[in-house]
């Protein structure tokens, strides 16, 4: 299961931030090598994860091996206030209901041997699509390798780039706009072959039946 935690929840899983932190340590800079967010304590963390943004969670027997995280666009985010220039003049749809997509990783342990997408990936992938579903997201802003950009839309997400690819720590990374509904999960589920709910939801966000979406946009 993913979990989804936001401000209303995030009280109850304080002592499992300290494994996220250093789970994104571990991959984004040891594993990516991204030497600009190295810290002497090993966790990675960032001015955005304050009470706005959305954690996506994957635990195994009380160990992080996937995460990803929601920002809000009506508030400075990695696209408006850290890459900027990723857009070249261009302009960046924002509003309630389109947020970044950011800090997405899956532990590589669990990667290796995969052939196609590892369920913990899948997992992930799924969680983030039901999360957009619950809260009403319709577009995520994702800043990605191009090669991504097909993977998204073979998931069903419709997905187009917002500029060209600029250069970024050596690799090529385009911005992209990506629009979600339900047939974005239906069309995942299908590539998956996962049909099961993945999304481990906060007291209050549940659901009437397994595939109802809850519309509840504004934590900005």
């Amino acid at each position: 299961m993913i979990l989804l935690i936001d401000s209303s929840n995030i009280d109850q899983h304080t002592r499992l931030f300290d494994d996220i932190y250093r789970f994104r340590h571990r991959f984004f800079v040891d594993h990516l090598g991204w030497r600009a967010l190295r810290k002497p304590d090993g966790r990675e963390i960032d001015a955005f994860d304050d009470e706005h943004c959305i954690h996506l969670v994957g635990v195994e027997r009380d160990r992080v091996i996937s995460y990803s995280r929601l920002l809000p666009t009506t508030r400075p985010h990695l696209l408006s206030h850290v890459y900027p220039e990723m857009l070249q003049g261009m302009p960046s749809l924002t509003g309630p209901t389109v947020w970044e997509w950011t800090r997405c990783a899956v532990d590589p342990a669990r990667r290796e041997g995969a052939t196609g997408a590892d369920p913990a990936t899948a997992e992930l992938l799924l969680g983030v699509t039901e999360a957009c579903l619950h809260l009403g997201i319709t577009a995520l802003l994702v800043q990605t390798h191009p090669l991504l950009l097909t993977r998204m839309i073979e998931l069903g997400w419709r997905a187009r780039p917002m500029a060209l690819p600029t250069e970024h720590d050596g690799q090529p990374v385009v911005p992209i706009h990506a629009e979600v509904d339900e047939d974005t999960l239906a069309t995942s589920r299908a590539v998956f072959g996962m049909n099961r709910p993945v999304l481990d939801l906060p007291p209050g966000l549940g659901r009437d039946r397994a595939d109802a979406p809850l519309r509840r946009v504004g934590h900005a």
